[in-house]
Formats: C-alpha cells, structure tokens, sequence
C-alpha cells in the first residue's frame, strides 16, 4: 500500500507523461523515468495536496518588468486573482497559468480552475515541455528553470541546483514506494 499523498495522481501523471514525451532522467547514477521524476516534481512543489498555494511576494513588485500588464494589485496578495501566486499540484505561477492558456496580459483572471489536478498537470508539464526544448532536452536544466526561470539556470552551477537535488530525493521516495 503506497505511503505517498502524490500516488493517487499516477494514472493522470502516467498520461501526461505520454502526452507530453517526457524523457527519462539520468542523474547522480540513477535512471528516472518520466512518470517518476514527476511524481518526484509534485511530492516537491505541493506534496500531493491539488489546492496547495504559495504567494511570492518578491515577484509582486511594481519595478517588474511584466507589472504595467499584472492586473492585480502590487505588493498585495489577492487571493484567487493573484499573478504572483502558484497553484495547485505542480504549484503553476499564475501568469504562467494566463500565458499558456491564451489569456490576454492584463485580463483579470480567476485561478479556482487551476486546482483541478487534470487541468494542472496537464498545463504544468506543457510547460516542462516548453523548458525541455529549451535546453536541449536536458531534464535538470528543464527543472531548474521550471523552479527559477532561464536566469542563472543555462549551465551548471544552477543557480536553483537545491531545488534539483529535492526532486531527485521525491523521485528516489516515489521508486521506494512503488
């Protein structure tokens, strides 16, 4: 019996593997397959919980570059219109959320829809799928840009490198619970 909050998910995580064509990931001597590493990514992000928030008020400022397109209130969270926020399963910043959905910048949007573990996963690994290609399909470049952005995080030392090694220690636990 599976231990793990995360291993309810795996039927919808197994799909959106194949959807995706998610490589496998090979990293300090152990081989992942994509199913597993994310998995490992959401044991990391929410811990299995599809209604898990993080508001990230350093990205909330009005010296932003994006700020004259944020349409909600600086330095201020505002609950389920927050661009400043990640939600859900795989803990999506919000204007990531309105980017790959198609909204327009500057469009108020509520982000109840995106605790929907479907809809969140399904929008997260587009995009990890968006990272991979950037990098050449280099799984830990892809998932330390999923975590910190391109910035500081195009070659090794990762600039997010912490973040990298807590989901190969997530990806080792979902093995083990296998």
């Amino acid at each position: 019996m599976s231990i793990l909050a995360t291993a309810r998910y795996r039927p919808i995580i197994s799909k959106m593997v194949m959807f995706r064509g998610l490589p496998r990931w090979s990293y300090k001597s152990f081989i992942f397959s994509a199913p597993i590493w994310l998995e490992g990514l959401i044991l990391q992000e929410s811990a299995g919980d599809p209604k898990a928030t993080r508001y990230e008020p350093h990205q909330d400022r009005a010296t932003r570059l994006d700020s004259p397109f944020d349409p909600d209130l600086t330095d201020h969270d505002d609950g389920m219109r927050e661009d400043d926020k990640s939600y859900g399963l795989m803990q999506i910043m919000g204007y990531n959320l309105r980017n790959l959905t198609g909204t327009p910048r500057g469009t108020s949007m509520d982000f109840q829809w995106a605790f929907d573990p479907e809809i969140n996963i399904l929008i997260g690994t587009r995009l990890l799928r968006l990272e991979l290609d950037a990098t050449g399909q280099n799984v830990q470049v892809a998932l330390a840009r999923y975590n910190g952005g391109p910035s500081g995080n195009q070659k090794e030392p990762l600039r997010t490198q912490p973040y990298v090694d807590r989901i190969f220690l997530g990806a080792r636990r979902v093995s083990a619970d296998l």
